[in-house]
């Protein structure tokens, strides 16, 4: 009776042990609202692409991603870029690991995005591209002078990168993630001491 109590609490144990802690949200960038108006930031048409970097500490599940921009820019594509291609601390994103994209409709400036994307990745420096899709007469734009700007920017126009760090660009961004889970050392630690009391009760009862 003894030794399947303790077969029974160590199977529930092992499940407690390896079950993953709870993955708390937060934003992991956060440029802050932009204080520039609409058309005074930059025009957010058709073949505009505005790029920023930005850093994980550690292997990380990013739930949601926003910009800041109006009105109307048509299907906007969200992109995550690996680092840049021309090196660390360039400004040329590298290459493109998840899309996803979303309508936008006429409106005010504000924050706009997807959430539920569940993108995994590990620890290491990323681009979140946004790319318009609206022609020019919608007149959109991504207004600028965010509070806490991030450390790379980059636009894209004519198939072709610039460096928009020392422009003023300073676009609002947002990024909302969870760290990977993993399982609680405590429990695995208690799951160990039990299997070593069963082994030994094992033992005495084939003595």
């Amino acid at each position: 009776m003894l030794f399947e109590r303790l077969r029974f609490t160590a199977v529930l144990l092992f499940t407690l042990g390896c079950a993953p802690a709870l993955a708390q949200a937060a934003l992991v960038a956060d440029t802050g609202t932009p204080s520039s108006t609409i058309g005074a930031g930059w025009a957010f048409n058709s073949g505009h692409s505005y790029a920023g970097r930005f850093a994980l500490p550690a292997a990380t599940t990013i739930n949601s991603v926003e910009g800041y921009f109006g009105t109307d820019a048509g299907e906007v594509g969200i992109s995550l870029f690996s680092n840049s291609a021309d090196g660390e601390g360039g400004f040329i994103p590298g290459g493109a690991l998840r899309l996803a994209s979303f309508a936008t409709g006429v409106g005010e400036a504000g924050w706009r995005g997807l959430a539920g994307l569940d993108w995994a990745v590990g620890e290491g420096s990323y681009w979140i591209v946004f790319t318009a899709t609206w022609d020019s007469a919608s007149q959109a734009s991504m207004p600028g002078a965010a509070a806490s700007p991030l450390a790379g920017y980059a636009l894209e126009q004519g198939g072709q990168w610039f460096d928009a760090a020392g422009l003023g660009l300073d676009q609002g961004l947002r990024v909302e993630a969870s760290a990977v889970a993993v399982p609680e050392p405590g429990g695995m630690a208690l799951f160990g001491l039990v299997l070593a009391v069963l082994g030994m009760v094992s033992r005495r009862k084939r003595a």
